[in-house]
C-alpha cells in the first residue's frame, strides 16, 4: 500500500491511502480541489528515505488568487519568505526524472516522514 501525506493549512496531518504507487495529476488536483497544481521540492531529505527519490509537495497553483489561508509548513519549505497557500500534499518523485511522475510513500516512509515533521515543527500538530 502507498500513501500521501496531506498537510492542511488549518493544522494537523492526514494520511491518504492510494490504490497504486503512482498518483495521476488529476487525482492530485482533485485532492486539492483545484484544476492546476504546482510541484515543489522539499529542500531537505530526512535520513532513511529512498536515495534515488526526493520529497516534493504539491499545492494549488492558484491558492493565493483564491485567498486560501497560508500554510505554515509549506511556507517554511519554500524558503523565500513568500507564503504558500492552502493544503499541501507530500509525495516523492524520482530525483533524475524530468517528467511529472508522482509517487506515493510506503508505510515505513510515511511513519519516518511523520516523525521527521514532528521534530522539525514541534509546536505544530503532526
Amino acid at each position: 500500500m502507498h500513501y500521501i501525506l496531506r498537510i492542511p493549512a488549518a493544522g494537523g496531518t492526514e494520511t491518504l491511502e492510494l490504490s497504486g504507487t503512482q498518483i495521476p495529476p488529476e487525482k492530485a488536483a482533485a485532492l486539492l480541489d483545484t484544476d492546476v497544481t504546482e510541484r515543489m521540492r522539499i529542500p531537505v531529505m530526512p535520513e532513511g528515505m529512498e536515495p534515488d527519490c526526493v520529497l516534493c509537495y504539491l499545492i494549488d497553483a492558484r491558492g493565493g488568487d483564491k485567498e486560501l489561508p497560508a500554510n505554515f509548513i509549506g511556507t517554511c519549505f519554500y524558503h523565500t519568505g513568500c507564503p504558500v497557500y492552502g493544503d499541501l500534499l507530500i509525495v516523492k518523485c524520482r530525483e533524475q526524472s524530468e517528467d511529472a511522475e508522482i509517487l506515493g510513500l510506503t508505510e515505513d516512509e510515511t511513519a519516518l516522514l511523520r516523525g521527521w515533521l514532528a521534530a522539525q515543527f514541534p509546536a505544530y500538530s503532526i
